[in-house]
């Protein structure tokens, strides 16, 4: 079946096996994205299921999924791969919301050497982080991985959007 062909076909299906299907065909490898991140998107598929709730750090800790990584892996995918990575897991977190407009964001912890990501419901109005937050554009947050360091002392870069 043709790219075109799945598309028809799956805007014929309803409800979960709709989503299962358009994931299924969406996250085949792409010549942009390391095989690795493939393999990831295709865990997070199955994985987690988006939870909400009253408390922001439930929510969040509830919605948070970490990727390993260090400086030679990050040169090995290099910056295109990873920025594809961050927005496809960004809309597979939005096809897995089907409660309540929610705010997806992602951040590289340099201690642990993790990208991170999650999501926490609109209402809060607010990211879930104790610490200074400089919310950065994709680019600007992907170059961030590799100069390991923050655009201010103390601040946390991170890239959001709204699911």
């Amino acid at each position: 079946m043709s790219p075109t062909e799945q598309l028809i076909h799956n805007k014929k299906l309803k409800g979960d096996a709709k989503k299962r299907r358009t994931l299924a065909w969406r996250y085949m490898p792409r010549g942009l994205m390391h095989s690795t991140l493939n393999q990831w998107l295709r865990e997070l598929e199955i994985e987690p299921q988006i939870v909400h709730s009253t408390d922001i750090n439930e929510e969040a800790n509830s919605n948070m999924v970490t990727f390993g990584t260090n400086e030679s892996l990050l040169q090995d995918w290099g910056k295109d791969s990873i920025k594809a990575f961050v927005l496809e897991c960004a809309e597979l977190y939005n096809l897995k919301n089907t409660v309540a407009p929610m705010t997806f964001y992602s951040w590289y912890d340099e201690m642990a050497g993790q990208i991170r990501i999650s999501a926490v419901s609109a209402c809060h109005g607010k990211l879930p982080f104790r610490c200074n937050v400089n919310q950065v554009g994709l680019g600007a947050f992907i170059e961030s991985f590799y100069t390991q360091s923050s655009i201010e002392p103390y601040t946390l870069n991170v890239w959001l959007k709204g699911i």
